[in-house]
């Protein structure tokens, strides 16, 4: 009977999403670390990814605006492009959460720039403004999912204190 408790708990704990790169950082919620490629595209209808949010800019090395928001749409996956920068501003940050809010309460969500690091800063203000996370605990697990860079994590707590003002 022991043995029958424990496998649940264990299966339960595993990533099961199966989409290369991507951690889920909330129920829901995903940030890839990398960018978009067919073979991640497939695994996101797999998975039953509802919306897609890009954070790239224009300009960025091996970013084609067309070919993913052709691609990702032609999955049957709704897309929308929210380019920001490495340290985001407020207009930014707000953008961002007004976006992510707006998708229905059911939405299965994968955020991705270049790296995962401005996806996992955006979706770090969200964590702790929108889905109610503790501030230190959402900087692990966005830490985690691909923030790397000072000047965004910088930008991000700047945005945070102004917000909780």
């Amino acid at each position: 009977m022991l043995n029958l408790l424990l496998i649940p708990a264990i299966i339960w704990a595993a990533p099961s999403h199966g989409i290369p790169g991507a951690m889920e950082v909330r129920p829901g919620t995903f940030v890839l670390n990398g960018p978009m490629t067919t073979e991640i595209i497939t695994a996101m209808k797999a998975a039953k990814i509802t919306h897609v949010i890009n954070l790239r800019q224009d300009g960025e090395a091996g970013f084609d605006s067309q070919w993913e928001g052709l691609a990702v749409s032609g999955a049957e996956i709704s897309y929308c492009r929210v380019a920001i920068g490495r340290a985001p501003s407020k207009d930014d940050f707000d953008l961002f959460r007004m976006v992510l809010t707006g998708f229905p309460a059911d939405a299965r969500v994968l955020i991705h720039c270049g790296d995962g690091n401005r996806a996992a800063a955006a979706a770090c203000a969200w964590m702790i403004l929108d889905a109610h996370m503790e501030s230190e605990e959402a900087v692990a697990v966005a830490k985690q999912a691909g923030l790397a860079r000072p000047e965004t994590e910088k930008a991000l707590r700047k945005y945070l204190a102004r917000a909780k003002a």
